[in-house]
């Protein structure tokens, strides 16, 4: 299993239409060095998992930038990073990861994201930059109110760099083939958005470049699924035996009977709900709680199940 980490999230504001950025810090120590076109796992308490690719520059040793989409049909992960994700909450993160590597011996480069791809783009240009080398950033969207870290761009040192291309402006329109024909022999494209889109980038880029210098990415990893038997749960301080079906928390059966639990977010990302286990196995589908608490009994009744056909807790 690959090794996980504890955020803090420091700030979250709007990018664009549909799309937020999310700063994070490390809740304890620092947070490992990454590479550009590295990306994140980023873990809800339900047990979905996705990745996020980080947006700042890698010699930043202090914070990971992220940009979310909120997509409509969102397995849940973005929908609650918008939702319910906010300043100074806890995030379980996992360590950067690089399938997308920058090639930096590139005598120019030409870095082209569609919509929320712009985001591995972002840290390659700024290592592009750090490096002096020669590259072009281009972000295309359907329309400015789309379109996310334009202002931060214009603002930045790679303005110079930057061009935005925007459907609902035929004077911006983008030409792939164009921009790889007039750049210098040896340059590399990278692309990175919806499917439709890097193939028709891939396609125009294609008369000029060769595949080796053609880099793509796009995350599209599957929902995950649980198996939810039912099972039962007994209170200790009162010897009440209380059932949870396959479609219900224990959180929800508790509440339902009269005992509330406290919470700061609809499942599995504060902790406040954690109860002790006092006999059973625990089903652990948070990504929150340290395994040291685990060990000790604790579970997150709002997202955790049973191993087995019973639990008895510590209420």
């Amino acid at each position: 299993m690959a090794k996980q980490l504890l955020s803090r999230v420091t700030d979250k504001y709007i990018l664009a239409k549909d799309t937020v950025a999310i700063e994070l810090i490390a809740e304890e120590g620092v947070l490992p060095a990454f590479t550009a076109g590295a990306h994140i796992d980023v873990y809800l308490g339900n047990g979905q998992v996705r990745q996020y690719s980080l947006a700042n520059d890698p010699s930043e040793q202090h914070r990971y930038l992220l940009g979310v989409l909120k997509t409509p049909d969102s397995r849940g992960v973005s929908r609650a990073l918008h939702d319910q994700l906010q300043p100074n909450m806890l995030l379980r993160i996992g360590e950067p990861r690089n399938v997308f590597p920058l090639d930096e011996s590139s005598p120019h480069t030409l870095l082209i994201g569609g919509g929320i791809g712009i985001t591995p783009m972002l840290s390659m240009a700024w290592r592009l930059k750090t490096l002096g080398k020669s590259f072009e950033l281009h972000l295309c969207s359907r329309s400015a109110e789309h379109a996310p870290f334009v202002q931060q761009l214009k603002a930045s040192p790679l303005a110079e760099h930057f061009f935005l291309h925007l459907d609902d402006d035929p004077t911006s329109k983008f030409d792939p083939a164009a921009s790889c024909t007039a750049a210098p022999t040896g340059s590399h494209l990278y692309v990175c958005g919806p499917q439709g889109f890097m193939d028709w980038v891939l396609q125009q880029a294609a008369v000029s470049l060769t595949p080796e210098q053609l880099h793509y990415e796009h995350f599209d990893t599957p929902a995950e699924t649980f198996l939810n038997p039912p099972f039962d749960i007994c209170i200790n301080s009162s010897g009440q035996q209380l059932h949870v079906p396959s479609e219900q928390s224990i959180m929800d059966v508790l509440a339902k009977n009269g005992i509330y639990l406290p919470k700061n977010c609809p499942r599995g990302m504060c902790g406040a709900c954690r109860v002790k286990v006092l006999e059973g196995e625990v089903d652990h589908r948070d990504n929150l709680l340290l395994p040291e608490l685990k060990a000790e009994g604790w579970m997150l009744p709002c997202t955790s199940r049973a191993i087995g056909g019973r639990l008895l807790l510590d209420l």
